[in-house]
């Protein structure tokens, strides 16, 4: 009753100012018809009085700062978000227009109100002192299960804190460390496969290439099938050999699952059905791709995990037990899970690890390549550091006897300072997550502002990672010497927001940073990667992770 009085209302009131405005002087039959429109679309009504009243008059965030771009009628500020290069590039503008405020509106699809925080201290409460308060949306939370299962990324109060707690032992310090001789023998899987390319006079570029022993080669599929490769060695004990079937139906899932397509329209429509209608309703061909592709991955990750259940069952059966050195995640998560979590809970974070797992590394790790190529002193600096701690490498070619990258520890790996830098400045400058998403689970108070239950919270990485007040004036551009002279606004953990911060920050970021610096060190110490094109700035699209729209081809050619 209270809802139709309130479309009833809502209705009135914007009968009532179309006739004081666009409809002044007009017959009553066409403010009826009108009002019997509204009333026969509710949510039209509804919308109507959001867009005319609600956000100008009513609004509790009507005095917070708005963007300088001004809001489609229908999409809002999505239709600029959308059309950018770069994911945060619109958000950072709004912020560094606004650097004295605790946080910035602006308008999403329907016109709803999306809040941006700014400051460090609103950043505090809504990560860590108060980050049980705002959960992730019903939206997001939907789309993420589509893609990713409902594990540890979608669970909430008590049951994130008991989920986290269980499966801190499979990310420990000391674990990572074992995993060390897989990140290595994974990533120097890849670099024989690039060499097998440049060497194979059979395989010719699609373009020509004006240096002799260069070849362009799309790197994108490569490193995804690596650190696909890398999660199931190290995360569940299986050789998969992604890097040589490509054509694998569950390699082809994930990546039908985090390609997005072309930005058009239609593609803006179809977002804002999802958010009218939900994640995976309407039977667009995207989500039918999804579907089809979440069976495969769901069937996958129930067979391995019984397949596991039924491995430990002998084991014990035999008095035989793993040692603290070769146990794997999911040896880990079943073993701690016992009594505490179900099959389908134990499933579910499985597949968020495989997923999230392979593709921020992924993502990570091509989006740094694509960087060096475009500035090849520091790719030239990194190789030098590289070859200062591994000489051999200098000198050595596929296919002698010994591989130096092959005796690569934890120990050297983290001795190298500048891939450090390079590593952590290519991760602030485009994260593979550009922005996670919360939603005020009771109304709290924020650096001086209420923020009412169910207001959308964006905080959009990509933006607060790359602000001129704490990175200084060269904040948007790719400089790994910063980390050597940074300043105290700079230094603090609300500066860079990559792996979040707080009781819900990334549990896998130590995995994830050994993983994408052995990729590093086996492919720029070993190669030279240039740009296909000078100057050409590639369009970067985010669905989950950030991702080249058209791929990333690059030249390639072994490093003198």
């Amino acid at each position: 009753m209270a809802s139709k009085k309130f479309t009833v209302s809502c209705a009135g009131v914007v009968v009532y100012l179309a006739y004081k405005t666009v409809l002044k002087g007009a017959s009553l039959g066409t403010l009826g018809l009108l009002w019997f429109l509204l009333l026969t679309v509710p949510w039209l009504s509804r919308a109507l009085f959001r867009v005319l009243i609600y956000n100008n008059f009513l609004s509790p965030y009507r005095h917070l700062p708005e963007p300088s771009d001004r809001p489609h009628w229908f999409f809002g500020h999505f239709y600029h978000l959308h059309n950018e290069r770069l994911p945060g590039t619109g958000q950072l503008k709004w912020l560094e227009e606004n650097p004295e405020s605790s946080f910035v509106r602006y308008y999403g699809i329907f016109r709803l109100e999306r809040l941006v925080p700014r400051s460090h201290a609103a950043l505090q409460t809504i990560l860590q002192t108060a980050s049980y308060s705002f959960v992730k949306p019903d939206l997001t939370r939907k789309s993420l299960a589509l893609i990713i299962g409902d594990g540890l990324l979608n669970a909430e109060g008590d049951s994130h804190r008991r989920q986290r707690k269980l499966l801190m032992p499979a990310f420990s310090f000391g674990h990572i460390k074992t995993l060390t001789p897989v990140f290595v023998e994974k990533s120097l899987a890849l670099s024989k496969h690039i060499a097998g390319i440049l060497d194979n006079d059979a395989v010719v570029s699609d373009e020509k290439v004006s240096t002799p022993g260069e070849k362009i080669i799309n790197i994108d599929p490569l490193v995804h099938a690596t650190t696909l490769d890398i999660i199931f060695k190290a995360g569940f004990g299986i050789e998969f050999n992604a890097l040589q079937n490509e054509d694998d139906k569950l390699v082809q899932a994930y990546r039908n699952v985090f390609t997005m397509g072309k930005i058009t329209n239609w593609w803006r429509f179809e977002m804002a059905m999802e958010i009218f209608f939900g994640p995976g309703v309407i039977p667009t061909k995207r989500n039918k791709t999804v579907k089809a592709s979440k069976r495969i991955i769901e069937k996958f990750a129930t067979d391995l995990i019984r397949e596991k259940q039924q491995k430990q069952k002998i084991a014990t059966t035999f008095g035989k037990f793993a040692s603290t050195t070769d146990r794997d995640i999911l040896s880990i998560l079943i073993d701690e899970g016992k009594g505490a979590l179900t099959e389908h809970q134990i499933r579910n974070n499985l597949m968020t690890f495989l997923a999230a797992g392979h593709e921020t590394t992924s993502s990570a790790t091509a989006i740094a390549l694509y960087l060096l190529s475009k500035h090849p002193e520091v790719q030239s600096n990194l190789r030098a550091e590289i070859r200062e701690h591994i000489p051999e490498l200098a000198s050595y070619r596929s296919g002698d006897s010994t591989d130096p990258l092959a005796s690569l520890t934890y120990e050297k790996i983290e001795s190298m300072k500048y891939l450090n830098n390079v590593c952590r400045e290519s991760l602030r400058l485009i994260p593979p997550v550009p922005v996670t998403t919360r939603q005020a689970a009771e109304d709290t108070m924020v650096d001086g502002v209420l923020v009412k239950k169910g207001t959308l919270i964006f905080i959009v990485i990509a933006a607060s990672n790359k602000l001129k007040s704490l990175w200084g004036e060269d904040a948007d551009m790719f400089n790994p010497d910063r980390w050597n002279n940074m300043s105290a606004e700079a230094l603090s953990p609300y500066s860079f927001l990559t792996f979040i911060q707080g009781p819900r920050s990334c549990i896998g970021r130590r995995f994830s940073e050994i993983e994408f610096k052995c990729l590093l060190i086996a492919l720029i110490g070993r190669f030279e990667f240039g740009e296909r094109n000078p100057g050409e700035e590639l369009a970067l699209r985010s669905m989950v992770t950030t991702k080249f729209a058209d791929g990333l081809s690059l030249k390639v050619k072994y490093a003198e």
